[in-house]
């Protein structure tokens, strides 16, 4: 489980090989010229002793006609001492791109 993927996807699907045993939240949203720009950041704890960082932010006046509006999303390895995983840091600029590349990800691991 040296796969930053596999941790991405226990987070998504609640995957019973990989525990999540505390997960902290912070609510970090601010305003900026007069627009909401909405950001969280959540730290997994799994029982690995795997610290995962998730960091989402997204502007309040994304428009509904887009397909795919864009969004900042990353996933960052804070404490991986007990496993050497990688990649240590993936971001995207979408859901569209996260899930393709869960998607591709997926497939490749069960190949």
């Amino acid at each position: 489980m040296n796969n930053l993927f596999t941790y991405i996807e226990a987070i998504k699907s609640n995957n019973e090989k990989l525990r999540i045993i505390d997960k902290v939240e912070k609510d970090l949203s601010y305003c900026d010229q007069g627009m909401t720009v909405n950001s969280t950041e959540v730290l997994f704890y799994f029982s690995n002793g795997v610290t995962l960082k998730y960091c989402v932010e997204f502007d309040e006046t994304l428009q509904l006609s887009e397909v795919c509006p864009e969004c900042w999303i990353s996933y960052e390895v804070m404490d991986s001492s007990t496993v050497k995983i990688t990649p240590i840091r993936k971001s995207f600029i979408s859901q569209c791109q996260e899930v393709f590349w869960l998607k591709t990800q997926k497939c490749r691991n069960s190949q």
